[in-house]
């Protein structure tokens, strides 16, 4: 289920409760990278670049033949 969520007297943004905040760290020149690359790409917020980022090597380790250490799909 989605919520509307208020996150200042002028922005609002629609939450999917499914959806978990995570929190992590960057160092400034990845920081420097991700937000060229958001904004090259036309992404509106870093989180759906990173999103998109980590789902797409989620799927690149599935389809991995070298991926014999660790089995991704269990």
């Amino acid at each position: 289920m989605e919520k509307i969520v208020k996150v200042n007297d002028t922005t609002y943004i629609l939450e999917d409760e499914r959806s978990v905040i995570i929190t992590f760290k960057l160092e400034e020149n990845i920081l420097s990278m991700v937000d060229e690359i958001v904004k090259k790409l036309g992404y509106d917020y870093r989180s759906d670049f990173i999103r998109d980022a980590i789902e797409k090597y989620i799927n690149y380790l599935k389809s991995s033949s070298n991926n014999s250490k660790m089995n991704i799909n269990e």
